[in-house]
């Protein structure tokens, strides 16, 4: 952090006449003499030499992780749920099934409907053999006709029902949420099961206005996990919300990853970098080395031996680094560890880092 310094030196009256009373005598000789051996010896600094390279600045956000798909699978059948296949917990493949519905009524049905399309395909094609001879009047041919479509419209409809009886997933994913148990009497539209799709999740997360500029879809983004602090997945923006927050001023975005691997799970937390400002080439020194003094930022570097202020003019800063755009010139030798308390001109042995 960039630290405010300055020099003020105050001589008490006390002191004066404390300096009178003593001057007289060897001690104050030695005393004297200490002080000019303390003036001369060189203040040992550390330097870095200055050069150019890449600068990165990041936003840094806060988010969750999501399923990419919550999917709750419901009863299609009225009856009793007969067998359940699946547990809490448990992943389960597209078609997977999941539970029947005791069928034995309509299992009936299916009979009854089997047996009357038998009946009206055998009159059907009798009556088509007498109108093909000219010995039935097309009506009646018609008619029968009217009477399988019926029949064969029946059987369709009885299998559509006993095909509900049977409930499969509908995507592939964790049973996250089981809400029925076997043997209960199951009404058609009651929740059965959640299904979460965790293969792919999305990371929600909400920008302040201010940084809304720095993210747009396609935007790329660095996600670290606090449960997993050595886990970091890249992914890009998916969706940007077009409604701002008026409680917190923020945007919401959406992120999706692959969690192949399934670790992360729903809720969890992340941290989010986006990246604010690149600047390929460019002077970057430790922000450490800069002092705010009241006539401007300053840093010091070595000049021959000893130490020379020089005014410098910032840019970006990131993290423990900042950009300086005036004021410095590669290859100089930046003092980084020892110029708190230099001031031009002072002495320094240098230590090179």
């Amino acid at each position: 952090m960039i630290g405010r310094f300055s020099r003020h030196y105050i001589l008490p009256v006390g002191l004066m006449v404390m300096v009178t009373l003593s001057g007289c005598g060897e001690s104050g000789n030695a005393a004297g003499e200490e002080k000019a051996v303390r003036k001369k010896r060189a203040v040992n600094v550390i330097v870095s030499p200055v050069q150019i390279r890449s600068f990165t600045n990041y936003l840094n956000l806060v988010g969750e992780v999501k399923p990419r798909r919550r999917v709750v699978v419901s009863i299609e059948a009225n009856g009793m749920i007969e067998r359940i296949a699946i547990k809490k917990g448990q992943w389960v493949k597209k078609n997977t099934v999941l539970a029947e519905i005791e069928d034995d009524l309509l299992q009936a049905e299916i009979r009854e409907a089997q047996a009357s399309l038998k009946a009206s395909t055998l009159n059907l094609n009798n009556q088509k053999k007498l109108f093909d001879q000219k010995a039935a009047a097309e009506s009646a041919y018609l008619d029968t006709q009217y009477l399988y479509d019926i029949a064969k419209a029946r059987l369709t409809h009885v299998q559509a029902r006993l095909n509900k009886t049977i409930i499969h997933a509908p995507i592939s994913g964790v049973i996250d949420d089981r809400f029925l148990e076997e043997g209960e009497l199951a009404i058609a539209g009651v929740a059965f099961v959640e299904i979460v799709e965790i293969d792919w999740v999305k990371i929600v997360a909400g920008v302040p206005e201010r940084y809304l500029r720095y993210v747009q879809k396609g935007t790329e983004a660095v996600l670290n996990f606090p449960a997993y602090p050595d886990t970091i997945r890249v992914g890009r923006v998916t969706y940007v919300g077009t409604t701002l927050d008026p409680d917190n001023r923020t945007v919401p975005i959406e992120i999706e990853i692959s969690n192949s691997d399934n670790i992360l799970k729903p809720e969890m937390a992340t941290t989010i970098r986006v990246v604010k400002d690149y600047i390929p080439e460019t002077i970057v020194i430790p922000q450490d080395a800069v002092i705010d003094t009241d006539q401007g930022m300053v840093v010091f570097i070595v000049d021959g031996n000893m130490a020379k202020a020089m005014p410098v003019t910032l840019g970006s800063v990131s993290q423990d680094q900042v950009v300086v755009t005036e004021g410095l010139d590669v290859d100089m030798p930046l003092i980084t560890v020892g110029h708190r308390d230099l001031v031009n001109g002072e002495l320094v042995d240098v230590k090179e880092k």
